[in-house]
């Protein structure tokens, strides 16, 4: 039986599908049925109506799901992503995102979880275009959510966020070395305060505020 059986394969929309049923109340095997019929593409009565060697071996290879991506920390990026009709092409300099790109990704990275989708498409503008104009964006999500796959879409984030991270880091040193020069011992201190606020949310993790 066809069956996704690791990240590769497997469509980030389908993925938040899974996420979300696993964050719901519900016995283990009811969830385990509808787990597979996100992964073969069965309704539950056809995945009830399989036979139990067939519906175990689904289970074991949908095991995966269980285990870490491993591109969520490889950092990787294409020149386009040919999806749903749209060229798409990555942000990869940070000095050229737009104001109302970096809002609506701030946004979105309040809850990383269930907006990875969301994120990604704030840097990800079809070709020849502008961000959020001449195109809907909800294409855009719906295209990314069934043709990229978890382990292309996670791989691209890293991308993101390392840029992200690295750009903030570079403002914040000369923001440092502005704040050195303030003759103001008390607005120097606030300043140089702040800064290390910031440093410490971004090793720990944290996205820009």
């Amino acid at each position: 039986m066809k069956i996704i059986d690791n990240y590769r394969k497997l469509p980030i929309g389908k993925y938040n599908e899974i996420v979300k049923l696993c964050e719901t109340e519900m016995d283990e095997v009811d969830r385990k049925v509808k787990i597979v019929g996100i992964l073969t593409g069965l309704t539950d009565d056809e995945v009830l109506a399989l036979p139990i060697t067939d519906f175990t071996e689904c289970c074991a290879k949908a095991k995966f799901i269980d285990l870490p991506c491993p591109e969520t920390l490889i950092p990787s990026v294409s020149k386009s992503y040919p999806v749903g009709g749209f060229n798409l092409v990555p942000v990869t300099d940070m000095r050229k995102v737009t104001t109302a790109q970096y809002i609506d990704f701030l946004a979105f990275s309040k809850d990383k979880e269930h907006n990875i989708v969301e994120m990604l498409s704030c840097f990800l503008v079809p070709k020849g275009m502008d961000y959020n104009e001449g195109y809907d964006i909800l294409d855009v999500h719906n295209a990314i959510k069934e043709e990229m796959s978890v382990a292309e879409v996670l791989a691209l984030l890293a991308f993101f966020f390392g840029s992200w991270t690295r750009s903030i880091n570079s403002t914040l040193s000369s923001s440092e070395r502005m704040a050195r020069r303030v003759k103001d011992k008390g607005k120097r201190q606030m300043m140089m305060e702040r800064i290390a606020e910031l440093r410490s949310t971004i090793s720990g993790g944290g996205s820009p505020r």
